[in-house]
């Protein structure tokens, strides 16, 4: 194995990332064939470099790459255009040169695959992001069903002050929805909060956020405790937690 280098590493790791990527001139691949069987760390390279490549083959649409990147790549693979027969450029001169621009191109090389496989995360990311979120809509999309068809719901329309609509509120067996019909959306220091009117006063039965610019249903934690009462209001709340009795009033109603 070659001496380690300043930093811990071997000093053939970047002909191992060019041999990945086929990036080596010919006596640099002979010269890395026959130190990959003894080095453990040029080959765990290799295998990296070669996994990032499957993944990228097998989950990145083929796009165009951005324009200065294009012309970057454009430029190295110019210069590094074959050399011309000189009488006064010796041997070492020239092979000097070859190796400039391969490690030129190797280092652009290996940019590319670290841009990628950046690209890669994110969209492995986001991908992974928007079936969750799938999952939990078709989740809930199901839930609001459930509940709002059962033969057994029902509804209660609150009306504000003024008497305008401000939310249903649809209960069934599987629990609870409300429709925000005219609720505002509640800042991150607010929670609305469903309260049960009974005889002994309000109870607080389930708190829960109106996202801004949402009109669609809501499914709340609704308890057993719940079970019989039939009129119902709702507060906004400062704070995240419900209090003992509602601090502001937005609407009540009874079931139909």
């Amino acid at each position: 194995m070659d001496a380690v280098r300043d930093d811990g590493h071997c000093p053939q790791l970047e002909n191992a990332v060019g041999w990945a990527l086929y990036a080596l001139e010919p006596a640099a691949e002979r010269i890395v064939r026959t130190h990959l069987p003894a080095c453990p760390e040029c080959r765990q390279t290799v295998r990296e470099i070669e996994q990032v490549g499957a993944r990228l083959g097998e989950s990145v649409d083929q796009h165009e790459p951005p324009p200065e990147l294009r012309a970057r790549l454009l430029a190295a693979i110019d210069q590094a255009s074959p050399l011309t027969a000189s009488p006064v450029v010796s041997i070492d001169t020239a092979r000097r040169k070859r190796e400039r621009r391969s490690r030129g191109l190797l280092a652009a090389a290996a940019a590319v695959v670290i841009v990628l496989g950046g690209v890669t995360t994110v969209l492995g990311v986001q991908v992974s992001r928007l079936t969750s979120q799938q999952q939990a809509q078709a989740a809930g999309e199901s839930m609001v069903q459930s509940i709002v068809g059962s033969p057994s719901a029902a509804r209660a329309v609150l009306t504000n002050a003024a008497g305008k609509p401000a939310a249903m509120l649809v209960t069934g067996p599987a629990g609870a929805v409300v429709f925000p019909l005219g609720l505002a959306a509640n800042s991150p220091n607010q929670r609305y909060v469903a309260w049960g009117l009974g005889s002994s006063g309000p109870t607080a039965l389930a708190a829960f956020d109106v996202p801004v610019g949402s009109a669609g249903p809501i499914v709340v934690d609704w308890p057993a405790s719940a079970d019989g009462l039939t009129r119902f209001a709702i507060s906004l709340e400062p704070g995240r937690v419900a209090p003992a009795k509602p601090t502001n009033v937005i609407a009540s109603g009874a079931d139909a």
